[in-house]
């Protein structure tokens, strides 16, 4: 074991021990994040089924910029707590030179109002490590990015997307998604052990 992958292993039992109920009270709140109920619970856009990989593992798939959205009502206390988005993701196209089209990656809003339809945005989640920028075709990298719950949010909208660049179009190739998750915790650092934790 590198010194490295020791000192992140002993940071993450440390918050994972010492902090206790926050992390071990931390549930998924997306329902079916694994696929494993078909496509159920999770809104389509375009070109997004649920398939079955080479492994026999059902994962959540995008083509052609094609999409995957599921609204999860905050609870009452979340407000200043953090949002933590994460999950795997695979690409079937590497391009040259690093552009983003065709690779996936996850993206959500901040909604104000209990209704997510027709209700007023008040931040959008992207950024961070969200893509899922892998070096080989079909390697699984994780995707993770962490949020503060700012006043008045209500509603979250977690996206499985495609990501794509001006001037390079689409081509049919496939990024897929397996165990995503959305999850509060109360600090950013008991989100960020949980995400070196994840697998």
């Amino acid at each position: 074991m590198t010194n490295r992958l020791l000192k992140v292993t002993i940071v993450s039992l440390f918050f994972l021990l010492s902090s206790g109920p926050t992390i071990a009270q931390s549930r998924n709140l997306l329902q079916n994040p694994d696929a494993d109920l078909d496509s159920q619970f999770w809104r389509t856009k375009g070109q997004a089924t649920v398939e079955t990989t080479a492994g026999n593992n059902l994962c959540f798939t995008v083509r052609n910029g094609g999409s995957f959205y599921q609204d999860v009502t905050l609870p009452d206390d979340a407000v200043g707590q953090f949002a933590l988005f994460i999950g795997r993701g695979s690409s079937e196209r590497i391009n040259p030179g690093g552009a983003i089209t065709g690779l996936p990656y996850l993206y959500g809003y901040m909604i104000a109002e209990g209704q997510p339809k027709g209700g007023r945005v008040i931040d959008y989640l992207r950024g961070q490590t969200m893509l899922g920028s892998g070096k080989q075709k079909d390697e699984s990298v994780d995707m993770w990015g962490i949020f503060l719950v700012p006043e008045g949010a209500k509603t979250i909208r977690f996206f499985l997307k495609q990501a794509s660049r001006r001037g390079l179009p689409h081509n049919g190739s496939a990024a897929r998604f397996d165990n995503v998750g959305l999850y509060l915790f109360s600090t950013k650092e008991h989100a960020q052990a949980f995400a070196n934790s994840y697998h």
